[in-house]
């Protein structure tokens, strides 16, 4: 006689969640745009992640037009604390101005010195691009049977947007497919106090 074969119980630990989050703002875009697109104007870019394109060196974060984005940033932040890994108080240390022509694009990079790194969306046309981050061992995931497979989050560009995520999240902009409009973003960084 067949002895039946007790069913084995397992456990399914999660400890190694890495929350990314994402909102929207409902600020007046029409100044960040103005003001991005001044700035493109009248400062030279810099060469940093951009292929093609227009990068802003760091704004001043005390500039009028950004204080109610700045503001936003932060609330949100204190708003979420239970989904941070990162004991606040958390505040904004820089930002850039993003704008992103046809074709142009940001590659995979990071953002060292910093606890977040962000985007808010300020101008996004159809087809312009998506926001890439890639899961932290993806290297090691291409062994696996699911080749990588999922290992790739990725956000919508959409205006008003911003997300917020561990800034030693390897991540990149796709090209921005959109031959009439451009994409405009400001990336930022966040530290704690």
């Amino acid at each position: 006689m067949k002895r039946k074969r007790k069913k084995i119980v397992m456990n399914v630990h999660e400890p190694f969640i890495i929350p990314i989050l994402q909102t929207e703002f409902n600020i007046d875009n029409k100044v960040i745009k103005k003001f991005c697109l001044e700035t493109e104007q009248n400062i030279s870019g810099v060469s940093k992640s951009n292929v093609g394109g227009y990068q802003s060196p760091d704004l001043r974060l005390d500039t009028p037009e950004l204080t109610e984005l700045i503001q936003a940033i932060e609330w949100s932040l204190r708003e979420h604390v239970d989904l941070l890994i990162y004991p606040l108080p958390l505040t904004v240390v820089n930002m850039w101005c993003n704008i992103n022509y046809y074709k142009d694009t940001n590659t995979v990079h990071l953002h060292p010195h910093s606890v977040y790194a962000g985007v808010y969306y300020v101008q996004t046309p159809k087809d312009c691009g998506k926001l890439c981050i890639q899961h932290p061992a993806l290297d090691l995931l291409y062994h696996y049977p699911t080749e990588g497979k999922d290992a790739l989050f990725t956000g919508e560009a959409k205006e008003g947007t911003v997300y917020l995520f561990p800034s030693w999240l390897k991540h990149y902009v796709e090209p921005n497919l959109n031959i009439d409009e451009k994409r405009i973003s400001i990336s930022f960084n966040i530290r704690g106090s």
